[in-house]
């Protein structure tokens, strides 16, 4: 069973119990009757451990860092970069079962809202310069 693929299973996450013998751990028995005994179908008995959680992908981060930053500060480079950036990062995350899905998703819709907000900003700021220079040139001309 490969470990990548299968987060979803849930008896993946229950291991055979590891031999304690001489380290002094372990030494108490629950008895079938015990507060454990309801998880003896997953692991053979008490003393199962959980399998850690798969990592995070990092790519996921940078990218979610620098759609916020492309937001805030660097406004069109930021979150280009940032949409650029978490499209690779959920094409990793559905190969490698990573982490971070949510936060590729993230940087996606920061990126996209946050790079349409400041051309359409930039364009109003544009539009409004461009109306006063009319306005200047019009005026101007009619005295």
């Amino acid at each position: 069973m490969s470990s990548q693929n299968n987060w979803n299973n849930p008896d993946m996450y229950y291991q055979q119990p590891q031999s304690n013998a001489g380290s002094g751990y372990g030494a108490q028995s629950y008895g079938s009757n015990g507060a454990y005994a309801a998880n003896t179908q997953y692991a053979g008995g008490p003393g199962y451990v959980y399998q850690p959680l798969p990592p995070t992908n990092t790519l996921s981060v940078v990218a979610l860092v620098c759609s916020i930053a492309g937001f805030m500060m660097f406004p069109i480079i930021g979150g280009i970069a940032g949409v650029i950036m978490g499209h690779i990062s959920k094409k990793q995350i559905s190969v490698s079962g990573e982490r971070g899905e949510g936060m590729a998703v993230g940087a996606l819709w920061v990126g996209y809202v946050g790079t349409a907000l400041w051309v359409l900003g930039f364009l109003a700021i544009m539009f409004l310069y461009l109306g006063m220079f009319a306005l200047i040139l019009g005026t101007a001309g009619a005295s």
